[in-house]
C-alpha cells in the first residue's frame, strides 16, 4: 500500500510538473509572438522566456509552428466551453448567433492575445493553417446545435458547409476590429456580426 501510494504521489507531481511546463511555454509563446511577431520570433526566444532548458522544450514541441497551433487549440477549447455553457434557449437563429457571438467577443475582449498575434501577424497566419483539431471541433460543436434547431422548427434551413467556412474569418475579422477601438463595445460589434452572417446564411423568400 506505502508504495503503491508513493508511485501515485510520484505520477501525480510528474502530471503536475508536465502540465505546468507546457503552460508556461504557451504563455511564453503567446508573449514572444505578440512582441516579435510570428515571423521574427524563434524557438530560442520562447525558450529564453520560459526559463527552462532547451530539452525540455521538445519534449513538447517539436518547433515555433507547434506552439502556434497549440495556442489556437488552447483558445478555442477555452471559447468553446464559455460559449456551450450558456444554457438560454433561443427563440430564433438571429437570437442564437447574437448569444454566441457576443459570449466570443467578451471572452476576447477579457483575453485579446490571441485576436493581438492574429493582428500582429496578418500575412503570416493568413497563410499558415489555422484550422487547427480543436477550432474544427467547436466549430463542429455549433453545427450540431443548429442541426438540433433545424429539427425543432426554430431556425430555418441553413448551409452548414458554408456556415464552417465563413463562421471564423467573420467573426475573428469583426473581433480585431473591435479590439482597434479605444472603447470597445460587445453590443454594436456583436449586432454587426450578427447581422453580416444572417444575410449571408439565410434565404430570403
Amino acid at each position: 500500500m506505502t508504495i503503491y501510494l508513493e508511485e501515485t504521489e510520484g505520477n501525480n507531481k510528474r502530471e503536475i510538473t508536465k502540465s505546468n511546463n507546457r503552460k508556461l511555454i504557451i504563455d511564453s509563446g503567446i508573449k514572444v509572438f505578440v512582441e516579435k511577431g510570428v515571423a521574427e520570433a524563434t524557438v530560442r526566444d520562447i525558450i529564453r522566456s520560459t526559463g527552462l532548458a532547451s530539452g525540455t522544450f521538445y519534449n513538447y514541441f517539436k518547433s515555433k509552428e507547434d506552439v502556434l497551433v497549440a495556442i489556437f487549440d488552447d483558445f478555442a477549447l477555452d471559447i468553446g466551453e464559455n460559449i456551450r455553457s450558456k444554457k438560454d434557449i433561443p427563440k430564433d437563429f438571429e437570437e442564437f448567433l447574437s448569444m454566441k457571438i457576443t459570449t466570443f467577443l467578451t471572452y476576447v475582449l477579457n483575453k485579446p492575445e490571441l485576436h493581438l498575434i492574429m493582428s500582429n501577424n496578418h500575412n503570416t497566419v493568413s497563410n499558415f493553417s489555422i484550422n487547427t483539431p480543436q477550432i474544427i471541433l467547436e466549430i463542429d460543436y455549433l453545427k450540431e446545435e443548429i442541426k438540433e434547431g433545424i429539427k425543432k422548427g426554430i431556425f430555418p434551413e441553413i448551409d452548414l458547409n458554408l456556415l464552417g467556412l465563413v463562421l471564423r474569418p467573420v467573426t475573428d475579422s469583426i473581433a480585431q476590429e473591435m479590439l482597434k477601438q479605444k472603447k470597445p463595445n460587445v453590443k454594436k460589434y456583436t449586432e454587426k456580426c450578427v447581422k453580416f452572417l444572417i444575410n449571408g446564411l439565410v434565404e430570403t423568400k
